[in-house]
């Protein structure tokens, strides 16, 4: 059977809410597009949303060590190879990502928005600020999955095979499936999750308030950081989050339940939070992030309890850790030069 054959004949990807973990209002709902792109190749391959949840769950590490390294691709359930090239340079991708999805392979695609068909800044910025599933191609075009496309039309799109789109091609990955769909039982989860997350966990907090106290006093926040953080909590924080709560959910243990609450509170801050970032961006002044500023503390506030929970469990104390908001710095630096540093230093980014 040719390439163009078998993708004709594949059962099809889509977004369903339904079937989705969480997703109530928006694609935003717990996961970002990336993971909701990923999600949708596990449910494509017979996952339901509970395996979703306990599949994605990793130890929690919010701020990470060191810089930015592109998005979390090691999961229990899968693993998601990237393939980078350069700004401008995207059309070399293209014969391969053709080949792949006229081949059956789903393909996710953080394109750039300078060439991307109908994205906000197509024409003007490199910007690599969302991502899409690509589930088919024929002669109509490229069929997509897209957590922005209308719900109306299944959060579907279908863009023609033009110079731009090709050109858009810089980043695409492809989510092998390595396990069957997960059974553990909540609490085999948080004997796998917990412990390793307690010393990350209580560094995270540590760089949070520090960050909020010390290094931004709310006056200013440089636009570019501001999108690095609206990336780095809609995108890594509320998943990682909301993910554990769901793995855990539904256990008889009070203390699993305990955690599993915290972590969908906090996860539920975090996406208050993010949320309110992507609204302030329509403004571009620096100044206007103030009204974010508050926000940070509450999260950080729900993360000591996740903290808390998570150290019982263990049947430990919460462990002591000191920040001063450094690491998360670089992380917002990363996070912006990752999405949106256009090939070139990035502007000054530094605090009032």
């Amino acid at each position: 059977m040719s390439g163009a054959a078998a993708a004709e004949n594949a059962p099809s990807y889509r977004f369903d809410p339904a079937a989705a973990l969480g997703w109530k209002n928006i694609g935003l709902d717990g996961l970002g597009c990336f993971l909701r792109s990923v999600e949708a190749v596990l449910l494509h391959h017979g996952y339901t949303a509970g395996a979703v949840a306990r599949g994605l769950t990793v130890p929690l590490d919010l701020v990470r060590r060191g810089t930015w390294y592109g998005p979390l691709s090691e999961f229990p359930a899968c693993t998601v190879r990237w393939r980078l090239t350069g700004i401008g340079t995207g059309g070399r991708h293209w014969p391969d990502v053709a080949a792949l999805v006229g081949g059956g392979t789903p393909v996710i695609l953080m394109p750039d928005g300078h060439h991307w068909p109908g994205d906000d800044h197509e024409g003007a910025e490199h910007y690599h600020h969302h991502m899409v599933l690509a589930h088919r191609l024929d002669a109509r075009g490229l069929h997509l999955l897209d957590t922005d496309a209308p719900a109306e039309d299944g959060h579907r799109r279908v863009l023609p095979v033009t110079d731009g789109l090709r050109a858009a091609c810089t980043r695409y990955a492809v989510a092998a499936r390595t396990a069957p769909p997960d059974t553990r039982r909540p609490h085999e989860v948080a004997a796998a999750a917990l412990p390793p997350s307690l010393v990350p966990l209580a560094e995270d907090v540590a760089e949070l308030r520090a960050f909020h106290g010390t290094v931004w006093s709310g006056a200013r926040l440089p636009l570019l950081l501001a999108k690095g953080m609206d990336v780095w909590v809609l995108g890594d924080v509320q998943p990682q989050l909301f993910l554990l709560g769901h793995a855990l959910a539904g256990s008889g243990d009070p203390r699993t339940a305990d955690v599993s609450r915290a972590a969908l509170a906090a996860a539920a801050r975090a996406q208050k939070l993010g949320l309110l970032l992507l609204g302030l961006h329509r403004f571009r002044s620096e100044g206007v992030y103030a009204m974010a500023h508050e926000e940070l503390a509450v999260l950080a506030d729900a993360l000591a309890e996740l903290l808390r929970a998570a150290a019982r469990h263990t049947g430990s104390a919460p462990p002591r850790a000191r920040g001063d908001g450094s690491r998360l710095v670089r992380r917002l630096r990363g996070e912006a030069e990752w999405c949106f540093g256009q090939g070139r230093p990035l502007p000054d980014l530094s605090f009032a």
